[in-house]
């Protein structure tokens, strides 16, 4: 949300790179898409599946990296604008919900309580990001009151708090098997793998900084960038397969998927820095292409389980390749298309709701 206007289709692709990120780690997911529950362990099959999540796991982190990047300079906030993304999430899963869950329920379950399971957990991003939106105005109220010094200052102390500290912690409670309650810099019970507002204004920040570079003229060479993202996401695939060896936990136990991880943190900004260097200028199809985004995420949870994964993930690790891509590129164009009918209809919906409410409807810092 925000600043789309100015963004060049690089950054757009970007974003539309981590949306099918994202549908390749519910593709791997034990419990939503199923493959890393069925797939062989120690396979090849298994191996590049992990090399997917070790790519991939940096794609929420993305997201609010951008965010911050292009957000940093705007002290006004459209309270329509969470609503309006609430309005897609309850819309959707509710649809989904009525076709998928209702025909199936019987009568000693509590419909309630079904539905409230059906939206959660698996879309805690809609919600931390919608706080983080509406408290942004007075993050970068407080960034612009710093000097180039002290904003320095304070990233040093949010990600060694928040990102190096809070994973030594993790690492010393997965690798002890003990939860060491309070030892945490994030809350009582650990640093939740990264899945808090805590990481997400980290990565705001990262944004904002990066920003700064920017202005400052700093710039970054691609095929370095490259090279870094390719050690980097080896470093955390050997993370990962070092983890399962040493103590025997599956794939998702492991603290070097964390959102936390500062290796997961490092490839989102090489992979924001590669992004933003590529030059295509102001693409309409991929501009266009890039709004379904956030419905994707919304969308594709609830059309993995018609892919088929489980009797992909042990079968040729060619076609395993070809429909992990395949499957992401699918179900994005599907949310694509449910998006475009959504906003067909909603659009005039919305467009008098902002007529109507006008008061008290921005958080505005400039005033």
């Amino acid at each position: 949300m925000g600043g789309r206007a100015e963004r060049k289709s690089g950054i757009e692709l970007l974003r539309i790179f981590a949306a099918c990120g994202v549908i390749v780690l519910h593709y791997n997911n034990g419990k939503i898409g199923g493959g890393f529950a069925v797939v062989e362990e120690g396979s090849l099959n298994e191996a590049i599946m992990t090399l997917f999540e070790s790519l991939f796991i940096c794609a929420v982190n993305l997201y609010v990296l951008i965010s911050g990047y292009f957000m940093r300079d705007s002290m006004k906030r459209d309270l329509l604008k969470p609503v309006q993304l609430l309005a897609q999430f309850f819309i959707f899963e509710s649809i989904f919900f009525l076709i998928k869950e209702i025909p199936h329920l019987t009568e000693q379950e509590n419909i309630f309580k079904t539905l409230v399971s059906y939206y959660t957990p698996s879309y805690w991003f809609v919600f931390i990001y919608i706080t983080l939106y509406i408290v942004s105005p007075y993050i970068n109220f407080v960034w612009k009151k710093l000097d180039k010094k002290n904003k320095r200052i304070l990233l040093y102390f949010v990600v060694g708090l928040f990102s190096i500290l809070s994973i030594i912690t993790d690492m010393f409670q997965y690798y002890y098997n003990d939860k060491v309650y309070g030892l945490s810099f994030i809350n009582i019970y650990g640093s939740s793998e990264g899945y808090t507002i805590v990481n997400f204004v980290l990565m705001y920040l990262i944004g904002c900084y990066l920003k700064e570079l920017e202005e400052e003229g700093r710039k970054y060479n691609s095929l370095k960038l490259f090279l870094l993202l390719v050690v980097n996401i080896f470093v955390i695939f050997g993370w990962i397969m070092l983890d399962r060896f040493i103590t025997g936990n599956n794939i998702f136990a492991t603290p070097a998927i964390n959102y936390n991880n500062p290796l997961v943190i490092t490839a989102a900004i090489l992979l924001f820095l590669l992004f933003k260097n590529i030059n295509i200028g102001s693409n309409k199809i991929i501009n266009k292409l890039a709004e379904a985004s956030f419905p994707a995420y919304l969308i594709h949870i609830n059309l993995l389980e018609y892919c088929g994964i489980k009797d992909i993930v042990n079968g040729n690790t060619a076609l395993l390749i070809l429909h992990i891509i395949g499957s992401a590129i699918i179900l994005y164009m599907i949310s694509f298309a449910i998006f475009i009918v959504y906003d067909l209809i909603t659009k005039p919906v919305f467009k008098s709701i902002s007529g109507k409410w006008k008061k008290r409807r921005y958080i505005n810092l400039n005033m």
